[in-house]
């Protein structure tokens, strides 16, 4: 097994990866495209749009600016110019944008031919023939003098530029379309394994049957796995001790109460049935305890467990003593579960509602993947803010509850461990019209589940 990376090798990596596959995509669209064209211009039609007689051609842009225009003269282009603008050839100005062509500086050069007055002449004429024609040259810049003393110039837009950007832009684009996946594979791969971290830690409970945490991903992350699967065995195994040591100080006493019993047999009539409910009362108490202890220690006994069917005999012992408990179940609930665990826990939240309420309604209904049994009553009901600590072992309600109704604060948290311990919850609440509502939700496969 290879050893895991850490985060930063995997983010330097990724870093590293989309740096040269940036460079890459750049030198290929930039670099290896052809350079785009220089721009050219037709003397004719930058002469057309310095006199105004027609609008600027395609490619072409008229402006004013206070000096006239720098670099390389033209003044064959100068000259023909200010011939066809019938204006002085020093209040016309013309200048290449770039270095011009070997065969223009010839003309600018006036070697056409060896010099003299028909040479002259004739260069005259070739220039003449070069605006008249059409022909494109290189860009070029003219401009002629306004009666305020601005220059107003003609040139070239340069649309070579912006197939520069365009092609930079499509560098920068692709770049970003190759990158995404690469990225997107590694924060999968940075963030999977500590979302599926965060979710198992979620879920964690102190359970014999909870899941395990995943150690898997980055270095870093797998110790953060591991740490956090020893504290739960840590903690696992202290409340192991302090359940085992509950349960062992509940059974030692239930020696000296008894006892307590038989010397409370002799008392007089009026102390004796003081002293004998007493006594009951801690002996069921600490019944309570032990079922709850020999539960959380013992493991589950799967089976299949028709809930419904649990549920009606509850009912039937419940009316039997002449409580009021309805069962509305229209098929069978079938679940894996431990068939003890899951009646003690229904029988908890019977018990709540008929001691709190005085009738109990329970109503089983389901889906493909889970069985829900609610029980409600019409009782006080409980606050949303105290519900999660009355979930707690040995936690009751005293405002709502009455102290004369008893009990150990157990109801609750047994029928939530049973429901945690086959992959189910309990939830709590309001009972639309006043009371409470206490849901219990399991799954179908809970063998599965757990």
């Amino acid at each position: 097994m290879s050893r895991p990376r850490g985060i930063l090798a995997l983010v330097g990596g990724l870093a590293l990866a989309t740096l040269v596959l940036a460079q890459a995509v750049a030198l290929a669209v930039v670099g290896w495209w052809p350079a785009p064209p220089a721009p050219t211009m037709v003397p004719a039609e930058a002469v057309a749009a310095l006199a105004g007689t027609a609008p600027p051609a395609p490619g072409l842009r008229v402006w004013t600016q206070a000096d006239a225009p720098s670099g390389t003269p033209v003044p064959w282009l100068a000259d023909l110019a200010a011939d066809r603008l019938q204006r002085p050839a020093p209040q016309v100005r013309a200048v290449w944008q770039r270095t011009p062509e070997v065969g223009l500086q010839v003309i600018d050069s006036g070697q056409l031919t060896p010099a003299g007055r028909i040479d002259a002449q004739r260069q005259t004429q070739v220039r003449a023939a070069l605006l008249a024609a059409g022909l494109q040259v290189p860009a070029f810049q003219l401009a002629a003098v306004q009666p305020d003393g601005t220059w107003r110039v003609v040139g070239s837009v340069d649309a070579g530029r912006g197939q520069w950007r365009r092609q930079v832009l499509l560098a920068l684009a692709l770049g970003a379309l190759l990158i995404a996946p690469l990225a997107w594979w590694m924060a999968r791969r940075l963030t999977g394994p500590l979302r599926r971290l965060a979710e198992a830690s979620a879920r964690m409970d102190l359970g014999a049957d909870a899941p395990a945490v995943p150690v898997e991903g980055a270095a870093e992350v797998r110790v953060l796995g591991r740490a956090i699967a020893d504290a739960r065995q840590r903690l696992r195994a202290q409340a192991d001790d302090v359940t085992a040591m509950l349960a062992a100080v509940a059974h030692d006493l239930r020696t000296p109460l008894t006892g307590l019993r038989l010397r409370a047999e002799s008392a007089p009539p009026p102390e004796r049935e003081r002293m004998v409910a007493d006594i009951e009362r801690m002996q069921a108490m600490i019944a309570q305890v032990l079922a709850y202890a020999r539960g959380e220690l013992a493991p589950l006994q799967r089976e299949t467990v028709d809930v419904a069917a649990l549920a009606q005999e509850l009912a039937a012992s419940a009316t039997a003593l002449g409580q009021a408990v309805q069962v509305q179940a229209d098929a069978p609930a079938i679940v894996q579960g431990d068939a003890l665990a899951l009646r003690r826990a229904v029988s908890n939240l019977i018990d709540n509602a008929v001691r709190y309420a005085g009738a109990a309604e329970i109503v089983i209904h389901g889906d493909e993947s889970h069985v829900r049994i609610d029980v409600a009553d019409r009782g006080p009901g409980i606050p949303a803010d105290a519900r999660a600590r009355l979930v707690q072992p040995f936690q009751r309600l005293e405002r709502s509850r009455s102290r004369d109704t008893g009990g150990t604060g157990l109801g609750l948290a047994v029928a939530r461990s049973t429901a945690q311990r086959h992959g189910g919850r309990l939830d709590l609440h309001d009972r639309a019209g006043g009371g409470l509502l206490a849901r219990l939700t399991l799954p179908r496969d809970a063998l599965r589940a757990g």
